[in-house]
């Protein structure tokens, strides 16, 4: 009878935790399509200086990628939450995790913009400006739409990393799924019960990511 009772409140106390995993989840989604967005935007930026600012502009596009791509990630949010407190530059948690994300993974879309950028058919610019477009306007309306309907693919994976990479946002107080996690596993002590529930959510959320960037990849590869 002891064992019964224990048992059914574990599940009572599981299915008490289960709405708080899913909310959390929704934070981890949250966090997930800002910072691409960001990173979506400052690489498209970080790219076109790379293949066509100026030469110190070319050069400092080059240095943000390496820098950024060279740094580990958590390093990154450690130094942005905790380092810059220090010179009376304060952000919330949130905010510090959209940043360090946006401007870590933004160098990696930059050479995904770059390369799908570089794969467009130079015709295709002498084709433009036969129609008289100026190169602006040929980059806008012929180039960049064929560039990002290749680089979507690639991007779709980094979505995907990008998602299981907010789990270490909870080094900085944000309580996101794997954070909400810890916290519950520690205070109901249900550690392999709750795991299990928050591995499900991550791969419900991110399976079908993964198959949609492979769906696209091949989509590109085909035209």
């Amino acid at each position: 009878a002891p064992d019964l009772v224990t048992g059914r409140a574990a599940r009572l106390s599981f299915w008490r935790y289960a709405p708080l995993l899913l909310r959390a989840a929704g934070v981890t989604v949250l966090l997930t399509v800002l910072s691409m967005g960001v990173a979506m935007a400052v690489g498209l930026v970080v790219a076109v200086a790379r293949l066509y600012g100026p030469r110190p502009l070319r050069a400092l596009a080059l240095v943000y990628v390496e820098f950024f791509r060279g740094i580990p990630l958590l390093l990154l949010l450690f130094f942005l939450y905790f380092g810059l407190a220090q010179f009376g530059v304060e952000m919330p948690a949130v905010l510090t995790a959209i940043l360090g994300f946006g401007l870590n993974y933004a160098a990696y879309e930059a050479e995904i913009y770059r390369s799908a950028i570089l794969s467009v058919p130079a015709r295709q610019w002498e084709a433009a400006r036969a129609l008289g477009m100026t190169e602006a306007l040929a980059f806008r309306r012929i180039i960049f739409p064929q560039a990002f309907r290749t680089a979507l693919g690639p991007m779709t994976n980094d979505f995907v990393a990008l998602f299981k990479d907010t789990s270490l946002v909870s080094v900085i107080a944000v309580r996101e799924l794997t954070k909400e996690y810890l916290v519950l596993a520690r205070s109901s002590l249900q550690f392999v019960e709750l795991g299990l529930l928050t591995a499900a959510l991550y791969l419900l959320m991110s399976v079908p990511l993964g198959y949609l960037s492979r769906w696209l990849e091949q989509r590109a590869g085909a035209r």
